[in-house]
């Protein structure tokens, strides 16, 4: 089982810390593919990132993934965690992203462990990562539910 990337029980998740409208100034994602509610804890000079989403019982997911037991999609958690790297990446990289669409461009290593089922809040953490040229990050991320580690991965994020 691998180690949490943040002591979650050490941080103060009641509060943003970044603003709305910067968060969305940062990210492109609108209406259902909005996959994060915050950001809760951002330390740029360490490298790392807490985020949420709140999922209530009627997740726009639920009703077709699985009809009578509403699992979360995999796919969405992974796409919930890039947006979560990619408010780092571009806090951390400064002038290398501020201004450009960074793209998922891979997933190392991802492992799905548990479920996740709603109404449910889930914390996505990612930490900063070696920089491959002046395109390519790798990050690692991890989604927490409950203060369980349910996913588990490297991002590679790309400058378009």
């Amino acid at each position: 089982m691998p180690r949490p990337l943040v002591d979650l029980g050490a941080l103060d998740l009641e509060r943003d810390v970044v603003p709305e409208d910067e968060l969305r100034s940062l990210l492109p994602h609108r209406h259902e593919f909005q996959l994060i509610d915050g950001i809760c804890h951002l330390d740029v000079e360490e490298g790392v990132v807490v985020g949420y989403k709140r999922w209530d019982e009627n997740a726009w997911w639920g009703r077709g993934h699985i009809p009578g037991r509403p699992l979360m999609p995999g796919v969405l958690l992974a796409e919930s965690a890039a947006q979560v790297a990619t408010v780092l990446m571009k806090k951390h990289e400064g002038a290398w992203a501020l201004e450009r669409f960074i793209g998922l461009a891979g997933l190392d290593s991802v492992r799905f462990r548990g479920q996740i089922t709603p109404p449910a809040t889930i914390y996505l953490v990612s930490r900063a990562g070696p920089r491959s040229g002046n395109r390519l990050a790798r990050y690692p991320a991890q989604a927490l539910c409950d203060g369980q580690i349910c996913m588990d991965m490297t991002l590679l994020g790309a400058l378009l």
